[in-house]
């Protein structure tokens, strides 16, 4: 016969392990940092002109991207290759007018790494900032 301060004593301990187990599930990730509008992966290292070196493994990478972004009916994922050499995988966003097309997801030698596809408008907006700077400078000398 169990007394009332074991029966009290087991149902604590079944409550801890309950929300320990349930704390590692229901776990979120860090929110995407925006750039250009397009969601990054925190701590993403700029390698390119929008190409960015992502903090996890390819496997780790699309996880993340499954938890933040897939969720939204704006956002398919889209099987670009799988060989030995290079796996990459394609979000595109299907948002009418966004700054940004999709996202390319790949490794390459063991990194992966992500690519930012923007729309034409955006492109059209950064060639024009970069003429408009270079004007400056000349301007200056």
């Amino acid at each position: 016969m169990i007394n009332r301060s074991s029966k009290l004593k087991l149902y604590l301990l079944i409550a801890m392990v309950l929300v320990f187990f349930a704390g590692g599930v229901v776990a979120k990730e860090a929110p995407p940092v925006p750039y250009r509008s397009a969601p990054l992966i925190p701590w993403a290292k700029k390698v390119d002109e929008h190409r960015f070196r992502s903090p996890r493994t390819f496997d780790r990478t699309l996880e993340y991207y499954r938890k933040t972004v897939l969720y939204s009916p704006m956002v398919v994922k889209e099987k670009i290759i799988n060989n030995a050499e290079v796996r990459a995988v394609h979000l595109r966003n299907k948002k009418a007018g966004a700054r940004w097309e999709g996202l390319n997801i790949y490794e390459y030698q063991g990194a992966a790494y992500i690519f930012v596809v923007l729309s034409d408008k955006e492109l059209a907006k950064i060639a024009e900032r970069k003429k408009r700077k270079a004007k400056k400078k000349r301007g200056q000398k």
